[in-house]
């Protein structure tokens, strides 16, 4: 039985109340899994235990109260918050139903749904997951339970976005607590000495993907995060020249994000790494700018390529003036020193239309695609010709083409890019 001790199920169906629930379980540290139907919500419950279920009563066909019905079957009895327009007496009922069946129920949410108030009643009963020991992370290096995923990254030039290229995002496929994101392990790898080693296989495998790309014929950008141990080692450049080669990927195809917080460190030693790294044709980015305590003075002094503005800043650019005046000085200062501009965390279609006007290059965020598998980056490629904003907020692709019709879009993409 493998079971997450910090999951939040969801069951909800419409489009801009998943959207705030996923933004509500990402700001709280939770992993989240979503049942669009019973078959699949009976699927979950036979693998994964959530602590919290958040349930919507209006759901076609009765599938709210069978959400109840299939918590109790599987004997799991997580901490409850109803959603839907439906009026307080059927709320009422619910909870009464719910509660004879073993389930805590703490309150209920009318659309549109109140983020702080739901994250409010939700904060309390969230658990984290216990710390990982020292041979957990030695025994998922050596078993290779590391595993990547990919995030596109998007080209916003010209007005018409495109997929760029993507960054590689760890996961840890733990035996026992599931799919586990990097704030439940990234700590520990760290505070045991074993970050350079992880970062090393990341960037092994992300390198390693990149080559498998190019020869079949998606030549995208790969971004891969910087450990701070490997931005202070002089030999790192080299080995990693050595692995381009390996895997025949030309350098400019690879970007090393470093957080500002790296930069607090010995920036004599970091000027060297980095311009030997932009010698080797490298991207780098600073990452989570806007947040962290980089001065202006480095943003000359260090080889830059690109600047990424921190998300908690693009949330903001849709309704605060002083975020849009930041935002917009961030790029044009950016521009006037020949550095490139993205935009971390876009999620609504107004952040993306003030980037646009902005200039910005690129942007990464849920309104294109979250992290996914390899394969589904190359469907996504495969089909953005025709792709489009759905109204679920979400960029989603049209159903897969025939292997005529891909042959012949990559032709076309082929003529318009040589």
């Amino acid at each position: 039985m493998r079971a997450t001790s910090d999951l939040i199920l969801i069951v909800e169906q419409d489009p801009k109340s998943f959207a705030i629930l996923h933004s509500i379980a990402d700001h709280l540290g939770s992993d989240f899994v979503r049942a669009e139907s019973t078959d699949a919500l009976h699927e979950i419950l036979s693998i994964r235990r959530p602590s919290v279920a958040i349930l919507a009563l209006d759901l076609p066909d009765g599938k709210g109260l069978a959400a109840i019905r299939a918590l109790a079957e599987h004997g799991v009895h997580p901490v409850t918050v109803f959603t839907g327009s439906v009026d307080e007496r059927v709320f009422a009922s619910a909870r009464r139903a719910a509660t004879s069946q073993g389930l805590t129920v703490v309150g209920c949410c009318r659309r549109p749904i109140d983020e702080r108030r739901l994250e409010g009643l939700l904060i309390s009963h969230v658990r984290a997951l216990p710390p990982a020991s020292r041979e957990e992370l030695e025994i998922a290096l050596s078993q290779r339970d590391l595993s990547l995923r990919y995030q596109p990254k998007i080209s916003l030039a010209g007005g018409s976005p495109r997929i760029q290229g993507v960054e590689a995002l760890v996961r840890w496929e733990h035996p026992h607590r599931g799919t586990l994101q990097p704030r439940h392990f990234l700590d520990a790898f760290e505070r045991y000495g074993l970050m350079t080693h992880l970062t090393d296989i990341v960037i092994q495998d992300a390198i390693r993907q990149a080559g498998d790309w190019q020869q079949r014929g998606y030549a995208l950008e790969m971004v891969v995060n910087l450990s701070l141990r490997l931005v202070q080692d002089r030999d790192f450049p080299a080995r990693l020249a050595a692995a381009l080669c390996e895997h025949n990927v030309p350098p400019q195809r690879l970007v090393l994000d470093i957080t500002e917080g790296t930069l607090t460190e010995d920036r004599d030693l970091m000027f060297e790494v980095f311009t030997r790294l932009r010698i080797l044709g490298v991207g780098i980015s600073l990452d989570n700018f806007g947040t962290g305590s980089s001065s202006l003075i480095d943003l000359y002094r260090m080889p830059f390529s690109e600047i990424k503005v921190d998300s908690s800043l693009i949330g903001e650019v849709a309704y605060e003036r002083e975020a849009q005046l930041i935002v917009r000085g961030i790029a044009d200062l950016a521009h006037s020193l020949n550095i490139a501009v993205c935009a971390a965390g876009v999620e609504s279609r107004a952040s993306l239309e003030f980037l646009l006007a902005a200039k910005f290059d690129s942007a990464q965020g849920r309104l294109f695609c979250g992290p996914v598998k390899a394969v589904d980056v190359e469907k996504l490629v495969s089909t953005w010709p025709d792709a489009a904003l759905a109204s679920t907020g979400s960029w989603c692709a049209p159903p897969q083409k025939s292997d005529e019709e891909l042959t012949a879009t990559r032709k076309v993409r082929a003529l318009r890019t040589s």
